[in-house]
């Protein structure tokens, strides 16, 4: 399976269609959405829904009560196979991937998770932590503290992939 990875949109309301536009040319060649949170406004989760068959989201810190209630802030899904967890992040983006790979240790201490897929601090990411991937697809419409708008594109089979493309 593949996705399109966002985290950070941070979209108002009258910005869906920025927002879409900075994505659109990827919809088409993925079987769905992961989003990390800091969605913002709830239209553009509607938006993304009408043009892909998945999308799976957990709200951030920035997310409205509403988007709290409807996704929660830590998800577990399997794809092929492969168990993602899904988190947005919180504190100091220091030890940011420290901490969220944390969050989906199983009681033993190992992961419960292959995949890790956060946001948070706009800083795009992709790299293995012992037995865990982290990938932070940093943000495709704020460059607060980060260097570049991205996004990330993730496959998923036998083997977990991604790329963080710069837009």
């Amino acid at each position: 399976m593949r996705f399109l990875v966002l985290s950070d949109t941070h979209v108002s309301a009258g910005k869906v269609r920025k927002a879409l536009d900075a994505v659109e040319p990827f919809l088409a060649r993925v079987d769905g959405v992961l989003h990390a949170g800091d969605i913002v406004c709830p239209e553009l989760l509607d938006a993304l829904r009408e043009r892909v068959p998945r999308v799976e989201a957990v709200a951030g810190n920035m997310d409205p009560d509403e988007l709290r209630s409807e996704l929660g802030e830590r998800r577990v899904l399997e794809f092929e196979g492969k168990r993602v967890g899904l988190i947005h992040g919180w504190g100091a983006p220091g030890d940011l991937p420290r901490r969220v790979r944390e969050a989906f240790l199983g009681e033993d201490g190992r992961p419960g998770v292959e995949l890790v897929v956060f946001g948070h601090s706009h800083r795009a990411l992709w790299e293995r932590a012992g037995d865990v991937w982290l990938l932070n697809p940093g943000s495709p419409t704020d460059r607060f503290f980060a260097p570049f708008r991205s996004v990330a594109l993730l496959e998923i089979g036998s083997e977990i992939q991604a790329e963080i493309v710069r837009l």
